[in-house]
């Protein structure tokens, strides 16, 4: 016979380690939902918007 202790965190475990297979088996099947790129309110020609391969490009003549 275990101990208490020692039944208890083995219990602990496996839940924790069943816990959100519903969810995972869904995002798995379904992928991620579709969201947004840039958030209501983006300002592509803020100074801390991040460049894009195209803005960081020299300019051909």
């Amino acid at each position: 016979m275990v101990s208490a202790t020692q039944q208890s965190s083995r219990i602990r475990k496996r839940k924790s380690r069943r816990e959100g297979t519903a969810r995972k088996r869904e995002l798995r099947a379904h992928g991620t939902p579709k969201f947004p790129i840039h958030l209501e309110g983006y300002d592509p020609n803020a100074p801390d918007a991040p460049r894009t391969a195209v803005a960081s490009a020299p300019a051909k003549k």
